[in-house]
């Protein structure tokens, strides 16, 4: 019969408060808080920490990082990047993907790190993990956080983790693709950009000082969607 520990411990894993994305720090410290007149050793949790991986309750996503599968059946790895690398917003091609706005889909999380002179600069390297690639770009605070925008534009509230916006993420693409310090190159013309919330991505766009890029983008797209072979393609993808 398991130890009451491990019975509470779980009970508590399956709450929808506890977060989704889990240290092994903090799963030791539920272990700890949920049956506090039981003693839980270090040998013994890590034991069951091995166990519930190996049951898949746990998802390991880099070392010392786990997804709460237990209580989040559909958790997506993307949701552990602030503990991978902190302060990241998942964002970018990864968003857009996820919205089925590109055909792209992979196992790289695109996000962004915002920057300021007064803190350390942050790593930008990729970090390869057992679920995929985290993929890292710098952003100034003032374009990432809601100096950009109200928090319904710049943040998907749908989600527990820091998540852009669809708009905010093609947008931010934009800004990148169009910097020199940048190695990320703009937007594909094959995205569906109509899908987009054109309301969001004015009122954003006003925000971030992208009006004159957002506007450029949109004149090469509008001239590829227009080009008969273009067309073409499309027609017969339709009819396949």
């Amino acid at each position: 019969m398991a130890s009451s520990w491990k019975v509470a411990l779980e009970q508590r894993l399956k709450q929808a408060e506890t977060p989704s994305v889990l240290t092994t720090g903090m799963l030791l410290g539920i272990a700890r808080s949920a049956r506090p007149v039981e003693e839980v050793s270090d040998s013994a949790f890590f034991r069951w920490l091995r166990m519930a991986s190996e049951a898949g309750k746990l998802r390991e996503i880099t070392k010392g990082v786990y997804l709460n599968v237990l209580g989040h059946r559909d958790v997506s790895p993307a949701a552990a990047a602030t503990l991978i690398r902190s302060r990241s917003v998942v964002d970018l091609s990864w968003v857009l993907e996820q919205a089925g706005l590109t055909n792209n889909l992979g196992e790289t999380y695109t996000c962004v790190i915002p920057t300021d002179p007064a803190w350390p600069n942050p790593n930008l390297s990729d970090r390869v993990t057992a679920a995929g690639t985290f993929r890292f770009f710098a952003m100034p605070a003032r374009l990432v956080d809601e100096e950009a925008g109200a928090l319904e534009d710049v943040r998907d509230l749908r989600f527990d983790y820091v998540r852009a916006t669809p708009e905010k993420a093609f947008l931010d693409w934009i800004y990148l693709g169009t910097s020199g310090r940048s190695r990320l190159t703009l937007p594909p013309l094959d995205i569906d950009y109509d899908e987009l919330d054109a309301e969001r991505l004015h009122r954003l766009a006003q925000n971030m000082a992208l009006p004159k890029k957002l506007e450029a983008w949109v004149q090469r797209y509008r001239a590829y969607q227009a080009d008969e072979d273009v067309q073409a393609n499309a027609a017969g993808r339709l009819n396949f």
